[in-house]
C-alpha cells in the first residue's frame, strides 16, 4: 500500500522547534495535513496535463445510468441485428450457459424431512415429472416453453440490461398447470405517463425510503409500438404479504442501489459499430477493386465509335459506372485514371484481431471462442475454454436463482395446492418448505478438446472419492444418474437376451456371423 507523502521540515520549522516546540508541532501538523490534501494519487490530480482534461463527475448509480439507458438499449439491440461479433458474442452465451435448457434435478432434504432414501427418491421423481408438465405451458403467450423462455430471458437481459417475469395464472384447455411467466421487456417499465424520478420511483421501479423494492409500474406496450389510444400504466407489486415474488427482475446490480440494468454490450457499443463500419468499408473496397472494367479508347479516324454511354459520360449528363467484366467505349480525347486501391488490405487481418481481443476481455469472453477459432496451441485452447467455463457456470447459477429456480417453486406450490403432490409441512414452516424445493440444475456441459484425458481424470476423483457420478454426469455428458442407470439396466438386460453381456460372447458372435456368410459364399 503506498503511503501518504509527508511533509518536510524546513530550516525554518527546525528553527522555531528550538526556541517553541509546541509550535513547531502545529506547524507540521498544518503542513501534513495540507499535503494530505493535494492526494496521494496521480490519478486523482486535476493539474497533471494527461489527465486534465478528463472531467468526470461522481454521481449515484442511478444518475450514472438511468439518463442513458433508452440510448443504450436501442443501441445494443442494433448491434445485436447487425454487427457480426455482437450477435455471436450473445449467442455464444445463450448456447453455453443455456443451450437447449436448463433442466432441473429435485433434490430434497430427506434427513430434515425425515425420509428414507426410497422415499425421497420417488417424491424427486414424481415433483420434477410434474414440473415438466408445467413447462410446455410456461408461456403466458402460449407460444414457448419454459426452456425457450430461459433463452429469451437471459439473450433480453444482455440485449436490453434487464427483463422482467410477472406471475400469471391460466388454465387453458388442455393445461394440467395454470402457472405461467409472462416476460416484459425493459422498455415497458417506466414511471406513469413517463413523469420525473423521485426518492422511490426510478425508471419503474418503486421502493420504501429505506430503498427495499415494493412494486413495478408496468405500460400496457412498449413505447416504440404504433398505437392509436393512449399508454396506460398498472402498478404490479414486488412480493405478495408472506414474501413470496411476484416480479423476478432480472438484471445484474453493478453498484449498490442500482435500480436497472446495464445492456451486456454497453462498455463496447462504441467500438462494436466503428468495427463494423470498418469492416463493411473494407468489404465494400474490396468489391470496388474486384470490378475489374475495361476501358476502349475510340481511335483518331472514329473508325470505334463511342458508345451510347461514352456521349452521356462525355456530355456530362450520366456516369460512368463500373461492372463485373463491362466493357466501357471512350470518345475521342477521353483518358482514364486508375487508382490502385490495394485491396484486400493486407493488414486488415491484424487490426481486426487486435480489436477482438480488447472486445473479448471487455465481454469475458476469450478471443479464441469470440471469433470461434482455435489456432493456438492445445493447451492456450484449453486455458481459453476453461476461463469461458468459469464465466458460463458462473452466469448459470445467477439464471437459475433469478428466474428458473423461482418458477419452479411456484409450480410445485401449485401442485401441492391441487393434490398432484404431497408434502406435509410445505405452508407451515418456512424451513420446511426449503427442504422440500431444494434442487440441482444441469445444462450444456464444458467442451473437452480431449475426451480421454477427462474421463482418465473422472476416474480418478471417482476412485479417490472426490467427486460423484451425479457430478461427472452433469459436468460432462448432461442428464442425471438416475436416467442413465435406469437405461444402462435396460441396456444389459437386452445385451444378455442376445448373448451379448460380456466382451467374449460379442466376439464369439462376431465370429460365428463371419462363418455362417461364408458357408453362403
Amino acid at each position: 500500500m503506498k503511503l501518504p507523502p509527508r511533509a518536510p521540515m524546513t530550516l525554518l520549522d527546525r528553527a522555531i522547534a528550538v526556541f517553541d516546540p509546541v509550535r513547531a508541532v502545529r506547524r507540521h501538523q498544518a503542513r501534513q495535513v495540507l499535503a494530505l490534501s493535494t492526494g496521494g494519487y496521480t490519478g486523482g490530480k486535476k493539474s497533471r496535463r494527461q489527465t486534465q482534461n478528463w472531467n468526470v463527475e461522481g454521481g449515484s448509480a442511478n444518475t450514472d445510468t438511468v439518463p442513458d439507458l433508452p440510448t443504450l438499449r436501442a443501441r445494443s439491440r442494433d448491434l445485436r441485428r447487425n454487427v457480426p461479433i455482437a450477435t455471436g458474442a450473445i449467442a455464444t452465451r445463450i448456447t453455453n450457459v443455456i443451450g437447449e435448457g436448463l433442466k432441473v434435478y429435485p433434490q430434497i432434504d430427506r434427513k430434515a424431512l425425515g425420509l428414507s432414501v426410497k422415499q425421497a427418491r420417488e417424491w424427486n421423481r414424481k415433483a420434477k415429472a410434474e414440473f415438466e408438465l408445467a413447462a410446455w405451458t410456461a408461456d403466458f403467450t402460449g407460444v414457448q416453453s419454459f426452456d425457450e423462455l430461459q433463452a429469451l430471458a437471459f439473450g433480453s437481459t444482455d440485449e436490453s440490461g434487464d427483463v422482467f417475469a410477472i406471475r400469471r395464472w391460466r388454465k387453458d384447455a388442455g393445461d394440467t398447470y395454470g402457472t405461467k411467466l409472462q416476460i416484459v421487456e425493459a422498455d415497458r417499465v417506466s414511471n406513469p405517463n413517463f413523469g420525473m424520478d423521485t426518492d422511490v420511483l426510478v425508471a419503474g421501479v418503486e421502493t420504501n425510503e429505506s430503498g427495499v423494492v415494493r412494486a413495478y409500474h408496468v405500460s400496457d406496450r412498449h413505447p416504440g409500438d404504433l398505437f392509436r389510444k393512449a399508454m396506460t400504466w398498472r402498478r404490479v407489486p414486488a412480493f405478495y404479504n408472506d414474501g413470496r415474488p411476484i416480479v423476478l427482475h432480472l438484471f445484474k446490480r453493478l453498484r449498490p442501489d442500482q435500480a436497472r440494468g446495464v445492456p451486456y454490450l454497453a462498455p463496447v457499443v462504441e467500438i462494436l459499430k466503428q468495427f463494423g463500419e470498418y469492416t463493411d468499408a473494407e468489404v465494400q473496397a474490396a468489391v470496388i477493386s474486384a470490378f475489374f472494367t475495361v476501358f476502349v479508347k475510340g481511335s483518331p479516324d472514329g473508325s470505334a465509335g463511342p458508345l451510347p454511354t461514352s456521349e452521356a459520360s462525355a456530355s456530362g449528363a450520366e456516369e460512368v459506372k463500373l461492372g463485373a467484366g463491362a466493357i466501357v467505349s471512350l470518345a475521342d480525347g477521353e483518358d482514364i485514371s486508375i487508382a490502385n486501391p490495394n485491396r484486400p488490405n493486407p493488414n486488415f487481418d491484424a487490426f481486426a484481431m487486435a480489436l477482438l481481443r480488447q472486445i473479448g476481455v471487455a465481454l469475458e469472453i476469450p478471443f479464441e471462442l469470440l471469433i470461434k477459432h482455435f489456432t493456438a496451441s492445445y493447451s492456450a485452447s484449453r486455458a481459453a475454454l476453461e476461463i469461458a467455463w468459469q464465466t458460463f457456470r458462473r452466469e448459470r447459477a445467477w439464471l437459475v436463482k433469478s428466474f428458473c429456480q423461482p418458477f419452479y417453486e411456484w409450480v410445485i406450490e401449485e401442485a401441492i395446492l391441487i393434490g398432484r403432490l404431497e408434502a406435509p409441512g410445505f405452508f407451515d414452516d418456512p424451513a420446511q418448505r426449503a427442504a422440500w424445493l431444494k434442487t440441482d440444475w444441469y445444462g450444456p456441459t464444458k467442451v473437452s478438446l480431449d475426451p480421454k484425458k477427462d474421463a482418465d481424470a473422472d476416474r480418478q476423483d471417482l476412485e479417490n472419492r472426490t467427486k460423484t457420478r451425479q457430478q461427472i454426469i452433469m459436468e460432462r455428458t448432461g442428464g442425471d444418474l438416475e436416467s442413465k442407470f435406469e437405461q444402462l439396466g435396460v441396456e444389459e438386460r437386452l445385451a444378455e437376451e442376445n448373448r451379448l453381456s460380456a466382451p467374449d460372447a460379442i466376439a464369439g458372435a462376431d465370429e460365428s456371423a463371419s462363418e455362417d456368410e461364408e458357408k453362403e459364399e
